[in-house]
């Protein structure tokens, strides 16, 4: 069976002024809900907070799962709070767990949530080895994160490419996501390289066209072609 390439959309880039119709939409046309929460201190920006996720978890019907990406310094503070916000899964960076890895990942699997965390590129994947069979998700960051605009650089796939390679070795089964500067020409090599879900910002949806329903079309149909006869 061919192997799909998931989409995540960071739903707070919605407009603030139509968000309840972008909302929707994202939600009945993708795979997961990708929530940045920033703290102006682990990234220099701010995002969502818990709030967020607890109102589209009371409000919108067939929520897809909703994946709290902790940009933030202590995420161990949280974990409780986005949990009971509606969190399917919550990802905080490794380098803010490193003192407390297991501890932080069962905790999130205690709470009743899938756990996954995120890797900046500098980080290797050597960080993750004793505890990747705990984990249900592990995110590659393809730029810093927090910063807009920045150049993906090219060895992001093949550490996604080891990653998939790892997963196949160990016979284990997390989701591999791809984050950062996402646009159309990246789809093929980060499928390729083994990425299950990318994270998609305003540069691949919502800067497509000034109509987000156009805008969704444009990615939709950029994210087929990239992919035509795309294998692995």
């Amino acid at each position: 069976m061919e192997r799909k390439l998931m989409i995540a959309p960071s739903v707070g880039c919605c407009d603030l002024f139509h968000v309840e119709e972008q909302i929707k939409m994202i939600n009945e046309k993708s795979d997961f809900l990708h929530m940045d929460i920033k703290d102006g201190v682990y990234v220099p920006s701010y995002g969502i907070g818990p709030d967020y996720l607890d109102y589209l978890n009371k409000h919108v019907e067939n929520l897809k799962p909703m994946d709290a990406h902790l940009m933030i310094k202590h995420p161990q503070q949280y974990l409780e709070v986005f949990a009971n916000a509606g969190a399917a899964y919550i990802t905080p960076h490794t380098d803010c767990i490193e003192g407390d890895a297991f501890v932080t990942i069962r905790k999130i699997k205690e709470l009743g949530c899938k756990a996954g965390v995120a890797l900046s590129p500098s980080v290797p994947l050597e960080t993750i080895e004793y505890y990747l069979p705990l984990l249900d998700k592990v995110t590659i960051m393809i730029v810093d994160p927090g910063i807009a605009g920045q150049p993906v650089d090219e060895q992001m796939y093949v550490k996604i490419r080891r990653l998939a390679e790892i997963r196949k070795e160990r016979n284990l089964d997390f989701l591999i996501e791809a984050d950062g500067s996402m646009d159309a020409d990246l789809y093929r090599p980060l499928y390729e390289a083994g990425a299950d879900m990318v994270v998609l910002g305003p540069p691949a949806l919502w800067n497509k066209d000034s109509d987000f329903e156009k805008a969704w079309e444009i990615m939709e149909t950029e994210l087929e072609n990239e992919l035509k006869d795309a294998c692995r």
